[in-house]
């Protein structure tokens, strides 16, 4: 999802300050923070101020400096709804998009050059990784569900615990065959 709508769909909640708009939009879904920074948020905010989709007010505070309150107008609005009610950036358009997003199965494609110990190796890091993941994102559903978050905010969630569940499930199965399968090491003598 482009961070446009992202920003455009936050901006439709509730008016925020930039420098908290990064943690508004990811509160649910990245404890670690997103991967923008705020030179890009910045940039990107000023092309929507010019395109007349958000405009920014200040506020005046006592003790503090100013801060600028952003705000979507009718244009954002209506552009996020046009772009929530169509068909964009839901097609998978790329065969093999799992490998893509998914760094490690590049170093399994290779696998055969490594050792099976330091397969095993990787593969147990990789499991540990991904069990701290899921118990992250449990943690975050609990926490969710708790507070009385939007249900659909929890069903996103679920998905994602579901996808963990099922990429622990397949590391499980390659360690498996790292662990049995001769055939896996024929090349480790090359």
């Amino acid at each position: 999802m482009s961070l446009k709508y992202m920003i455009l769909g936050c901006l439709t909640e509730v008016p925020i300050h930039g420098y908290d708009m990064l943690r508004v939009i990811f509160r649910d879904f990245a404890e670690q923070g997103p991967e923008v920074n705020s030179g890009q948020l910045y940039t990107l905010l000023n092309r929507l101020e010019a395109e007349g989709l958000v405009e920014r007010e200040v506020v005046q505070q006592d003790k503090a400096p100013n801060r600028k309150l952003i705000t979507i107008t009718p244009q954002g609005r209506e552009e996020f709804y046009q772009w929530l009610r169509s068909d964009a950036a839901e097609r998978e358009y790329i065969r093999y998009d799992f490998f893509h997003r998914y760094g490690f199965l590049y170093k399994v494609n290779h696998f055969n050059k490594m050792s099976r110990e330091e397969r095993l190796d990787k593969v147990d890091q990789q499991l540990a990784q991904m069990e701290e993941k899921l118990a992250n994102l449990e943690s975050a559903w609990t926490d969710m569900s708790q507070r009385g978050k939007d249900p659909y905010r929890i069903l996103i969630l679920e998905y994602g615990i579901e996808a963990q569940k099922t990429k622990i499930q397949w590391l499980k199965r390659l360690r498996e065959a790292v662990s049995s399968a001769a055939a896996l090491d024929s090349d480790e003598s090359q």
